[in-house]
């Protein structure tokens, strides 16, 4: 035992250090990241998103119909003017380009942005903010850490801001690119569209909050809710917005909960801008997007077009338009519908319990069938408080749970299968010449039970003792090839029959038997088995000497038996060289002198009264007599079975 608890101790300080160091490194990162995204489609496909969200998408079908007014792709300006004069006649809150214009066209189209984003008042145009390493080769990187101007700081950098976000060092954003000269005056505001991708690609997180130089910009999705009056919050494990809890993890992002694609309600710039022509030739009847659809909601515009090179792989898709991240984190703050991160002391606690509770079931469980499912019972169990905590918005990890849980069982079903395995053997090694085949699956199934008992230990019993009549006259006058052929030809049906009732067949002791009932399977019956054994024997006896007469033997084998009940050890005994299986005391002392004096009273079958107070409710019994045998003191009546 002590040696199982050193083993599974290494076992599950070696899983418990490997797991909890996969998790630190990040080696778990984008098998969580996989669980994540099943959970995110099996769980929020069908969430609804707030009517008041919007997307309008210049995807493929816009770029084709529109290529003849617009040309190629990007097209000039002069285009989104219109959108705003369409959007603006629907009467729409917030109009949110998820498309930079930091490059000028030519002075026409740039003016005609400007005033129309001036003229709506309800524009919001985006800035990229981020960090850039600078360029060994170049001779200086003057663009690096240069300044924002102070009045685009002064009107677009969030006020009313406390606390700060902890930048891990080397990672401060240095490097910015702004709007077109005119087009920040003319925004409502100004936001963050740059997004960075998980470590498999995939976008599902955001800074909501950029900083630059000790000042802070929203993202896109957040801008709508944000103006000079919000008050801004930073804690470590949050943000607040106003009157909502952002949560953050400890860079200081916040999952973006998902929405289906098909929940969004999305329009195409194509069937926009054909009713805007419609509109402006005085046809308002049968319209393909109906402007009043955009009152008083919040509206993105983004790009889903190949060429456009804004399609991002997220959770809900390999390929979708990046301005739905921007929709989605929208829509969580409307309805206050944001993800909690998992909590880093919460998974290295499963680790904990993942590989003690298994390396426990595993090692210290009697019961095979408890082995095996009380780690899956585990596992369906941890799995179903990680999607419940997930349908109410709080990641559970469970790749580092599921590691350690079944790693630990893997490896504690490997050591018990090679040592169970080689305890198996001993114990089969130790009883199949001895029992028969039922007993010797009953044993297997329960060897660790009689490697106990083959240590020693005291057990009730019944033993018998065999011997043949008049064998040293016989062996003197017979060859020896010929006795061992008649001993094997006795011995071979006495086993048989001992075996057939369940018997222990301990030795063979010249041309006697000593065979035992109750061990190593206990059973209640053990006295009449053997009775009823040894009346098989004496009847067997007509089939050894028809064998023997026709290999010519002129002898006839006559056996005495002698039977007696009581409490005796059993062990493995003997020397280191050879031990044998057996039973020692006064029990099997007086079968053995009870088989002695069966020439005395001329009666093959004698059995003790310890042995007759088991079977004489069930088996028909004669009292001969009372002796005392050779040493004992006590007498005891001896029986047999009455014919």
């Amino acid at each position: 035992m002590t040696k199982k608890i050193t083993i599974i101790s290494l076992i599950a300080l070696l899983i418990l250090a490997v797991s909890a160091s996969c998790y630190f490194f990040g080696l778990f990162d984008k098998p969580e990241l996989f669980v994540y995204d099943l959970q995110t489609r099996l769980l929020r496909a069908d969430k609804p998103v707030d009517s008041r969200i919007k997307v309008i998408l210049v995807d493929e079908a816009a770029l084709n119909s529109m290529a003849d007014i617009a040309g190629r792709w990007p097209w000039p300006r002069a285009i989104w003017a219109d959108l705003l004069d369409f959007l603006s006649m629907g009467g729409a809150k917030a109009v949110l380009f998820d498309i930079l214009f930091t490059e000028r066209q030519d002075e026409a189209n740039d003016k005609a942005l400007i005033e129309a984003t001036m003229a709506s008042q309800n524009v919001y145009h985006s800035i990229i903010i981020k960090h850039d390493d600078p360029d060994p080769e170049a001779k200086n990187n003057s663009d690096l850490n240069r300044p924002m101007p102070p009045d685009f700081i002064h009107r677009f950098a969030v006020k009313n801001v406390s606390g700060s976000l902890a930048v891990p060092p080397g990672a401060e954003s240095n490097a910015f690119s702004l709007p077109i000269a005119g087009l920040p005056e003319a925004s409502k505001s100004i936001a963050v569209v740059e997004f960075k991708p998980d470590a498999d690609n995939s976008y599902r997180r955001t800074q909501p909050l950029r900083e630059y130089q000790g000042k802070y910009f929203p993202v896109l999705g957040l801008a709508p809710f944000i103006d000079d009056d919000s008050k801004i919050v930073i804690n470590r494990d949050s943000i607040w917005v106003n009157d909502r809890r952002l949560p953050i993890d400890h860079n200081g992002n916040v999952l973006i909960n998902m929405y289906g694609l098909d929940k969004v309600d999305t329009y195409s710039m194509s069937g926009v801008f054909a009713s805007l022509q419609k509109i402006r030739k005085g046809e308002v009847e049968n319209l393909l997007v109906n402007p009043e659809v955009f009152k008083d909601s919040i509206v993105f515009i983004g790009v889903s077009a190949v060429g456009g090179a804004d399609l991002k792989s997220m959770p809900m898709a390999p390929s979708a338009p990046g301005v739905m991240l921007h929709a989605f984190l929208a829509n969580n703050y409307l309805k206050n519908d944001f993800m909690h991160p998992p909590d880093e002391r919460l998974t290295y606690a499963s680790i904990l319990v993942g590989v003690l509770l298994t390396s426990w079931a595993v090692m210290f469980s009697k019961r095979l069938i408890f082995r095996a499912v009380f780690p899956v019972l585990m596992l369906a169990v941890y799995v179903g408080y990680a999607l419940v905590s997930f349908k109410a918005n709080t990641q559970v990890e469970l790749v580092p749970f599921i590691f350690s849980t079944v790693s630990t069982g893997f490896l504690s079903f490997g050591y018990l299968t090679f040592t169970e395995a080689a305890d198996k053997r001993r114990v089969s090694h130790l009883f199949t010449q001895y029992v028969s085949k039922d007993v010797l699956n009953e044993v297997l199934n329960n060897y660790k039970e009689y490697i106990k008992s083959s240590a020693g230990q005291k057990v009730e019993l019944t033993v018998l003792f065999s011997d043949i009549r008049g064998f040293t006259t016989m062996s003197e006058t017979t060859p020896p090839e010929k006795i061992v052929e008649m001993l094997n030809i006795h011995f071979s049906v006495m086993a048989d029959i001992i075996l057939k009732h369940n018997g222990t067949i301990d030795k063979y002791i010249g041309d006697a038997i000593m065979a035992f009932w109750g061990a190593p399977v206990p059973t209640k019956d053990h006295a009449e088995q053997a009775v009823l054994a040894g009346v098989e024997m004496l009847e067997g006896l007509k089939e050894v000497n028809r064998t023997l007469k026709s290999r010519g033997f002129d002898h006839e084998v006559k056996i005495g038996i002698g039977i007696n009940s009581g409490v005796a050890t059993i062990g493995n005994i003997g020397s280191e060289q050879k031990k044998n299986y057996t039973v020692v005391g006064d029990t099997v002392n007086l079968s053995s002198r009870l088989e002695s004096i069966t020439k005395e009273y001329k009666t093959p079958l004698i059995f003790s009264e310890y042995t007759y107070n088991k079977i004489r409710d069930r088996i028909n019994c004669k009292l001969l007599g009372n002796v005392k045998v050779k040493g004992r003191e006590q007498p005891v009546d001896i029986y047999t079975v009455e014919s």
